[in-house]
């Protein structure tokens, strides 16, 4: 462990390991989807701290803990895709046209069964995750310094926001250049970098807002980021459905012709397959539309310039204000 780690640090990777490890029961039982779609995201948050915070913290060798989380967050993306895309599957059957049903509804059956299999592997990974030592084991090292540090009477130290101040900089220069895929509508693998690199500054400065004081103007920032990051999310999750539905096709053909002898009977269900994969392309093209028109938005009311001006302030203030301090 570091000579001096930060107490900051400290507390905001153990509330993100406690926000994750409070929703293992839920996954494990599988009766309520946001269990696992608040764990996924705890996961990820606590990802974003550990690759930020880790040195300060004094976990220079956390790599089996990092590995351990990561696994998590990919374990449980795949099986959330899949309770996403059930989801909607059961409310678009509603509206789609009656010949549309039969397509729609087997693949819902399709993703369903699917998800079902993933269950076991999941419960396999979260019980691990609970009796297992690595976890444990890092967050008594962490509760042990925490305590050390209160002992000692030390403080985060001016440090974290010197490095707060940067990385968040650096991230929303990121995001800028990034910002340039919105100029081309069919640049679907690049809305989708843009929308890791937006959701990494969420994060960043979710990591970092309580070393500021000026919360209200990080909160309207978090804002305007988190209504960009969901544009661009529903985006990628068209995109997803445009690629995966002609290799379901397919699939859903040679299970036809393997039960029937042949694949005629599938004609039957093409049609719903093909309202899904248009339902999508109209869809992407507004969730298109209103990214482009957020991002616009956003340049236009110098979000990001107004974020990085407070920032900097908020340093100058707290540098000023440890100099000004008694010796």
């Amino acid at each position: 462990m570091t000579e001096r780690p930060s107490a900051y640090a400290i507390g905001e990777i153990l509330s993100r390991m406690d926000a994750m490890a409070r929703e293992i029961p839920g996954v494990i039982s599988s009766e309520d989807p946001e269990c696992l779609h608040r764990m996924r995201v705890a996961s990820r948050r606590l990802r974003a701290a550990l690759g930020l915070l880790s040195e300060e913290a004094g976990l220079d060798d956390a790599r089996a803990f990092f590995k351990l989380v990561r696994s998590v967050t990919k374990r449980l993306g795949r099986a959330r895709d899949l309770d996403v895309q059930v989801s909607w599957l059961n409310e678009f059957v509603v509206s789609c046209a009656r010949g549309e049903r039969p397509g729609v509804e087997r693949l819902a059956l399709r993703l369903t069964q699917s998800r079902a299999k993933k269950q076991p592997a999941i419960n396999r990974l979260l019980t691990d995750l609970s009796d297992g030592r690595v976890m444990s084991d890092t967050r008594a090292r962490l509760e042990d310094a925490r305590v050390e540090m209160a002992m000692k009477g030390y403080d985060s130290g001016g440090g974290d926001m010197e490095r707060a101040t940067k990385v968040i900089g650096l991230q929303i220069e990121s995001v800028t250049r990034h910002a340039a895929s919105l100029s081309f509508p069919e640049a679907s693998d690049a809305h989708h970098r843009f929308r890791i690199e937006i959701k990494r500054l969420r994060y960043a400065i979710e990591i970092y807002r309580g070393l500021y004081a000026d919360t209200d103007g990080l909160d309207s920032c978090v804002t305007a980021v988190k209504k960009l990051q969901d544009a661009l999310g529903e985006l990628h999750d068209a995109d997803v459905w445009i690629a995966i539905i002609p290799e379901l096709m397919e699939r859903e053909k040679k299970y036809t012709a393997r039960y029937y002898g042949a694949a005629k009977p599938f004609a039957r269900l093409a049609a719903g397959y093909r309202a899904v994969v248009s339902d999508r392309l109209a869809h992407r093209a507004l969730r298109y539309e209103a990214a482009r028109g957020l991002w616009r938005s956003s340049v236009a009311q110098d979000t990001w310039g107004g974020l990085r001006a407070l920032l900097y302030e908020a340093y100058r203030e707290g540098r000023r204000a440890s100099h000004e301090k008694p010796v």
